[in-house]
């Protein structure tokens, strides 16, 4: 009944982890940069500025919450990995 349905679903996130894992590769060169140059984590204003700037890519406007509330858990996982690569370069 649902099947043609969850083949796209699957798709779709296979696609999600292919993109999450080059997003975390470029949070560690990120990690990299700020450690280099003594910066701390935690940017809000950066922050900030990402969630306004995807969701002005939204063709659904109505979307616009869930989208701040996944890229505020998003932005909180980066964080974290970029504390414990910074971590296991002292």
């Amino acid at each position: 009944m649902f099947d043609q349905e969850r083949k796209t679903i699957d798709h779709i996130d296979r696609q999600i982890v292919a993109l999450f894992e080059q997003r975390t590769r470029t949070v560690e060169k990120v990690a990299a940069i700020k450690f280099a140059n003594q910066l701390p984590i935690l940017d809000a204003s950066r922050e900030d500025q990402v969630i306004k700037k995807v969701q002005s890519y939204l063709t659904d406007p109505s979307l616009k919450e869930d989208l701040a509330e996944l890229y505020l858990e998003l932005m909180r996982l980066s964080r974290r990995h970029q504390a414990d690569w910074i971590k296991h370069q002292k």
